[in-house]
């Protein structure tokens, strides 16, 4: 027994340390404090590699968390199941037929049909006959994913479940940034973005319609993460910051019709989209063909990559991390925790 305690006792220590990944798990040997390797006289310390492994462990204590949190919400779900089922006085699965599988909608011919016209190559070219089973089969999973979801949210809001689970808190400067919003606001949405991302592009009316929800609530603030793979994202970066040193307030404009266009984004395209904004056309070649802002939109990219941003479009909301171009309820709730938190 005491073998057996010893050993949980030392998962436990190495659990906590891997947890907590910026506290040291041992002493430091000797004179070697921080040291985390020595080639001949030369010592390599965690200052060395400290801006190396920054988006890495934040990445993993996003990942951990998610764990958690998604763990933490299923036990959370199968208790509300269990106490429901007792207080109807039926079991789990007879509850979970009455709320989740009796109330599902019948699969229609028309929902069936353009299934198969979207995915009419993946089914393997079959008839809209032989692919019907498949098909229903899969808009039926769907749809009890939906229903299942709906009923546990109104378990946990009758519950009043309260989360003491949080969310790692990102720190991002913003000073010098394009801003959107009141100054004032509590709520400040960061967003690492890419012109020429069509993901990034789909999420804009989702953050017009944040922006109309919370109005002076909410502010977005622009950082530019233009990914290797498309071609024109740098010098549409460069081009944001060219208008930027014009005219502050409408940038936006520029920032808008840029993803509206986000399919022709070639340096002529970026100095007629100014033209038709009416900037100062002359200041704005000058300020592109240099290249003065491109040093300025690289630095917005280590800034990311030190907060584990790796793809786009990703969020920094009052610090918590939202990754991809997230719908609208997932906005709602981070700010909504946000506000809450004021």
């Amino acid at each position: 027994m005491e073998t057996l305690k010893f050993r949980r006792n030392v998962v436990r220590a190495l659990f906590a340390c891997t947890f907590l990944l910026i506290l040291p798990c041992f002493a430091p040997a000797e004179d070697t404090k921080d040291a985390l390797a020595k080639v001949g006289d030369h010592t390599i310390t965690e200052a060395d590699i400290a801006d190396a492994i920054a988006g890495p462990m934040v990445q993993i204590t996003q990942q951990m968390y998610a764990a958690k949190k998604q763990a933490v919400d299923a036990a959370i779900a199968e208790y509300l199941v269990d106490q429901e089922a007792q207080k109807r006085g039926v079991t789990r699965e007879q509850l979970l037929q009455q709320e989740v599988t009796d109330k599902l909608p019948a699969v229609t011919d028309a929902e069936v049909q353009q299934v198969y016209d979207a995915n009419h190559a993946q089914l393997g070219n079959k008839t809209l006959e032989e692919s019907k089973p498949q098909i229903v089969q899969q808009l039926m999973g769907t749809q009890q994913q939906q229903r299942l979801q709906v009923f546990l949210q109104a378990l946990r809001r009758a519950a009043a479940v309260k989360m003491h689970l949080q969310p790692p808190v990102l720190t991002v400067a913003t000073e010098g940034a394009p801003v959107r919003g009141s100054a004032t606001a509590p709520v400040t949405i960061v967003e690492f973005s890419d012109f020429q991302c069509p993901y990034c592009a789909r999420v804009q009316p989702t953050l017009a319609q944040v922006r109309d929800t919370y109005k002076d609530k909410v502010k977005i603030v622009y950082k530019d993460f233009p990914l290797r793979i498309h071609n024109n994202a740098q010098k549409a970066a460069e081009a944001a910051r060219c208008v930027f040193e014009q005219d502050k307030e409408k940038y936006w404009a520029y920032h808008d019709k840029l993803f509206d266009n986000a399919h022709a984004l070639a340096v002529e395209n970026l100095k007629q989209y100014a033209v038709d904004l009416q900037f100062d056309a002359a200041h704005f070649t000058t300020c592109l063909d240099s290249g003065k802002y491109a040093a300025a939109v690289q630095q917005d990219m280590v800034m990311g990559l030190k907060v584990g941003i790796s793809g786009t479009p990703a969020f920094v909301v009052n610090g918590r991390f939202l990754a991809g171009a997230q719908p609208f309820t997932a906005f709602h709730e981070a700010i909504d925790d946000a506000l809450a938190a004021q």
